[in-house]
C-alpha cells in the first residue's frame, strides 16, 4: 500500500457532509449528515439504502440517480467539506432531464470509479469477463491528445526546416570567407594599378578641350558600363530565386501527391458521429427512464407502504396478502390491471437484464465513437494540410509568373543599355588624334579601373552582409535545436502518457489485489493479476487468476471459475486501482459501496478497512448482521431512522 495515496493524517481534516434528497429513487425526502471516514447506512432490504446511495451518486455528477416513478421534479443537495453541488430531475415528455452541475461534473469518473454500487460497469465487467481497458481508459481524452500532438508535430516539421535552412546556408560559409578574401585581394591589385593609370594620364600633354571631351565621352562610358551591371546582376538574382521557386514547386507537389485526404470520408465520418452522438443519448434517455420504472416498481414489491396502500386492491385475497405479500394483487400503475406484487417482481428482473443490456450497448456505442473522433481528426488534419499545400503552390506558381515578367522587363531594359553604350562607343572610337597620343586608351584604363574598384568593393560590401547574416543564423540555431527538443519531447510524453496510464493502472490494480488476497484469505487462490496486451499500437488487459491445488501446485485458471464473492472482490480492486491511477481521489474525496451481500461479514470487515484508507468519505450500505461484524467506531445511520 503507497502512503502516498492515504489520506495524509497531517492534512486538514475534512469537515462533515450533508445531502439532501427529494423525490429520488424510493425516497420521498431525507436529510443526512455524515462525517469523514467510514459511514455505514444499515437496514434490512427495501429500506432505501441503495436509493439514499445513488442519489448521492447523482449530486457527484453521476448517472445513477433517478426521479421517485410518481413525482415529476425531484432534486439532491450535496454539501462537502464546504462545496455544495445540486442536481434538479424533471420529467418532460415522457423522459426525465437532469439539470445543475454536480460536485464533479465528469458523470464517466463518478459511475466508474466513486460509484462503486451493484451496476458498477467495472463490477459488471469483471463478472461477465468483458475487456476492462476500455472502461479504465474511458476519462482520457484521446482526441485532445491527438490534436495536440498534431500541432506540435506541424510546429516541428517547421522548426527542421528552419534548420534545414540554416545548415545550407552554413556549408556555404567557407566559400564565402573564400570569396570574400579573393576579392579583397582583387581590391588590393585594382586599386594599386589605379594609381598607376593615374600618374600615366597625368604624364600625358594634349589639347585640353580635347582631353576634357575624351574625358566626357570615357566617363558617359563609364557610366553606362556600370548601369549595365545592375540589370546583368539582378536578372541572375531573379532566375536564381525563380529556380529555387521551382524547386520548391515540385517539393510541395510531390508532398501533395502523397497525402490522402478525402472529404466524402469526413464527411462520412461526422454523419456517423452525428449518428452515435443522437444514439447514445436516446440509449442515455432510455436507461434513464427504465430505471425509474424499476426503481418505482421496487419501491411497490419490497413493501413501501405508501405505494402499496395507494394501489392494493381490496379483494377476497386480503387474508393471504396479510400472510404472503408477494401474493397481493395491486393495480398496475402503468396500465390499470390488477396483478399479483409476484409478477411486477418478475418483469422487474427483466426490466433489469434489459437496463444492462442497454448499458453494454451505450458502452459500445462510446467506443466507437471515440474511434470514429480520432479518424475524424487525422481526416481533419489532413485536409488542412491539403490546403496549406494548395494555397502555397498557387502562391509559387504566381510568384514564378511575376519573376518570369520581371526578368523579361530586365532583359529589355538591359538591350537599350547596350545600344546606348555601342553609340557611346562609337563616339569614342571617333577621337582619332586622342587616340594617337595614347590619352584615350590611358583614360579608358582608368575608367574601367575605378568601374573594376567600384564592382569589387560593391560585391566585397554584399559578400560582408551575407556572411554576417549566415553567422547569425548559424547562431540562432542552439535555440532552434533546443525548441526543437522540447516540442519531441512533448510529443513524446503525450504519446506516452496513455500508455504509462495503463502501466500504472495495472500496477496499482496487482498490488492492491495481492494485498486484498492477503487480508481475505481466499482459500486455493495464488495471485489474481491484468495482464497489458499490446497489438498494433492497440492495448487490451487480460484478467488472470492462478490457483493452487490442495497438494500445493499451481495452475491457470479463468475469472469465470471464481465465486461470486471472489468477483465481486476483484471488481472493486479493479475500480479502486482505476480510482488512485486517474486521481479521483484528489477531486471525488468520496466513495460509495454497496451489493456486498455475497461476501462474508469478516471478509467485509477486511474490505471496508482497506478502501477507508483512500477517499476522505466511504459510504457502505450493509444489512445489519454485516454492520455487526465492523468496528464500532465506524459511524452508522439506521435506514429505518431517516430513510422510511
Amino acid at each position: 500500500m503507497e502512503q502516498s495515496e492515504q489520506r495524509d493524517p497531517a492534512h486538514s481534516a475534512p469537515d462533515d457532509a450533508r445531502v439532501v434528497v427529494e423525490n429520488l429513487g424510493g425516497i420521498d425526502r431525507c436529510e443526512v449528515a455524515f462525517g469523514p471516514g467510514v459511514t455505514l447506512f444499515t437496514g434490512r432490504n427495501a429500506t432505501n439504502r441503495t436509493s439514499l446511495l445513488r442519489s448521492i451518486a447523482g449530486g457527484l455528477g453521476g448517472s445513477a440517480a433517478t426521479l421517485k416513478g410518481d413525482a415529476d421534479a425531484g432534486s439532491v443537495e450535496l454539501s462537502i467539506d464546504g462545496k455544495r453541488a445540486t442536481r434538479e430531475y424533471v420529467r418532460r415528455n415522457g423522459r426525465v432531464d437532469a439539470e445543475g452541475e454536480g460536485y464533479l461534473g465528469d458523470e464517466d469518473l463518478v459511475d466508474l470509479f466513486a460509484c462503486l454500487l451493484e451496476h458498477n460497469p467495472i463490477r459488471r465487467a469483471v463478472e461477465s469477463g468483458d475487456d476492462l481497458r476500455a472502461l479504465l481508459m474511458r476519462p482520457v481524452d484521446t482526441d485532445e491528445i491527438e490534436r495536440e500532438i498534431a500541432d506540435l508535430e506541424s510546429e516541428r516539421a517547421r522548426v527542421d526546416e528552419r534548420l534545414t535552412e540554416i545548415d545550407r546556408e552554413r556549408d556555404r560559409l567557407p566559400k564565402l570567407e573564400e570569396r570574400r578574401r579573393n576579392l579583397r585581394e582583387d581590391l588590393e591589385s585594382v586599386e594599386a594599378e589605379l594609381d598607376d593609370a593615374r600618374e600615366a594620364v597625368e604624364n600625358l600633354s594634349v589639347d585640353r578641350e580635347e582631353a576634357e571631351r575624351a574625358e566626357e565621352l570615357l566617363s558617359e562610358l563609364e557610366e553606362l558600363t556600370e548601369a549595365l551591371e545592375e540589370p546583368k546582376s539582378e536578372i541572375e538574382t531573379q532566375r536564381s530565386i525563380r529556380r529555387d521557386l521551382e524547386e520548391r514547386r515540385s517539393e510541395v507537389e510531390a508532398e501533395l501527391a502523397g497525402l490522402a485526404a478525402d472529404r466524402d470520408e469526413l464527411g462520412a465520418v461526422e454523419s456517423e458521429i452525428d449518428r452515435l452522438e443522437a444514439l447514445e443519448s436516446e440509449l442515455t434517455g432510455t436507461i434513464g427512464d427504465l430505471s425509474a420504472i424499476v426503481s418505482r416498481n421496487d419501491a411497490l414489491v419490497s413493501g413501501d407502504q405508501g405505494a402499496a396502500r395507494a394501489l392494493t386492491v381490496d379483494d377476497d385475497a386480503g387474508v393471504a396478502g396479510a400472510l404472503d405479500p408477494m401474493s397481493e394483487t395491486v393495480e398496475c400503475w402503468t396500465c390499470g390491471s390488477r396483478v399479483e406484487r409476484s409478477a411486477i417482481a418478475d418483469r422487474m428482473a427483466e426490466l433489469r437484464d434489459l437496463i444492462e443490456t442497454k448499458r453494454e450497448e451505450r458502452t459500445e456505442v462510446r467506443e466507437d465513437l471515440e474511434e470514429r473522433k480520432a479518424r475524424r481528426s487525422e481526416l481533419r488534419s489532413a485536409i488542412d494540410r491539403r490546403e496549406d499545400l494548395e494555397v502555397r503552390l498557387d502562391e509559387i506558381e504566381s510568384e514564378i509568373d511575376r519573376r518570369a515578367e520581371e526578368i523579361d522587363a530586365l532583359e529589355d531594359d538591359l538591350g537599350e543599355l547596350r545600344e546606348e553604350r555601342a553609340e557611346v562607343r562609337a563616339a569614342v572610337d571617333d577621337v582619332e588624334e586622342l587616340r594617337e597620343t595614347d590619352l584615350l586608351g590611358a583614360y579608358e584604363r582608368l575608367s574601367e579601373l575605378e568601374y573594376e574598384r567600384g564592382r569589387l568593393e560593391g560585391e566585397l560590401s554584399d559578400v560582408d552582409d551575407e556572411i554576417a547574416e549566415t553567422e547569425y543564423l548559424v547562431g540562432k540555431r542552439e535555440t532552434l535545436e533546443a525548441r526543437r527538443e522540447s516540442v519531441a519531447d512533448r510529443i513524446t510524453d503525450l504519446r506516452s502518457r496513455i500508455d504509462d496510464l495503463e502501466t500504472e493502472t495495472v500496477e496499482r490494480f496487482d498490488g492492491h489485489m495481492n494485498e486484498v488476497l492477503g487480508l481475505l484469505e481466499y482459500e486455493r487462490i495464488e495471485r489474481v493479476w491484468i495482464e497489458r496486451l499490446v497489438d498494433g499500437g492497440e492495448s487490451t488487459f487480460e484478467l488472470h487468476v492462478v490457483r493452487e491445488t490442495a497438494e500445493g501446485a499451481v495452475y491457470e485458471d479463468t475469472v469465470d471459475h471464481l465465486s461470486e464473492s471472489e468477483r465481486e472482490v476483484v471488481g472493486l480492486v479493479v475500480a479502486l486501482a482505476g480510482y488512485l491511477a486517474h486521481e479521483v481521489h484528489e477531486s471525488v474525496p468520496l466513495m460509495l459501496l454497496d451489493s456486498l451481500e455475497a461476501i462474508d461479514a469478516d471478509r467485509i470487515r477486511e474490505l471496508v478497512a482497506y478502501f477507508a484508507d483512500y477517499p476522505d468519505y466511504l459510504l457502505v450500505a450493509l444489512l445489519p448482521e454485516d454492520a455487526a461484524a465492523l468496528p464500532e467506531g465506524y459511524e452508522r445511520v439506521p435506514a429505518e431512522r431517516v430513510l422510511t
